[in-house]
């Protein structure tokens, strides 16, 4: 599902974002002309919980929540219960199985990660640092597959999630569409 899209270079929120109930209450709610609240929560919404954004690199949820407010510059974030349910709501619609899987192996990549940077060769034994330079060399040796089949990856699961919503957003998917 797309939240927004770009019409004449400018933001809007797309139809069907406005059909998701905890959206559109988001949206009454908010009377100001411009709908800054909105479109402070929709960027919140896109750039922490959607699986293409930019953000999400960092696997901790809040710590991706954090990073978003302040580079995005959003001091005043209420996280209120229609929040929270909007959030709810949107997490469940760009749920996919291709989007878990994805999910999971960046928390994998993240893991690995982390242990590649708290190996210490100096707190080991010359036998063990030879041992942990080999294991460290193997592991790097195969990153660069691993960021490749991670961003191919990521592609798939944007790409899935557009053909979802484009099939959610205008019509059902016929027997013919699916290619039987």
């Amino acid at each position: 599902m797309r939240l927004i899209k770009i019409v004449n270079y400018e933001l809007k929120i797309s139809d069907e974002a406005l059909l998701v109930r905890p959206i559109r209450k988001l949206w009454n709610m908010d009377r100001s002309k411009g709908k800054e609240t909105f479109y402070k929560q929709m960027s919140i919404l896109y750039f922490v919980y959607d699986p293409s954004s930019n953000y999400a690199y960092i696997s901790n949820e809040k710590d991706r929540l954090k990073e978003v407010l302040e580079q995005e510059n959003i001091t005043d974030f209420h996280n209120t219960a229609e929040f929270k349910e909007a959030v709810e709501a949107y997490k469940k619609l760009v749920r996919t199985p291709s989007s878990e899987l994805l999910n999971d192996v960046r928390l994998t990549v993240d893991k690995m990660r982390q242990a590649l940077t708290s190996i210490d060769f100096d707190d080991l034994e010359e036998k063990d640092k030879v041992s942990a330079i080999n294991t460290v060399a193997a592991v790097i040796s195969k990153i660069p597959k691993l960021v490749k089949d991670l961003s191919e990856a990521e592609k798939a699961v944007t790409k899935e999630l557009e053909e979802q919503g484009n099939a959610r957003g205008s019509q059902e998917l016929t027997i013919g569409d699916m290619g039987f």
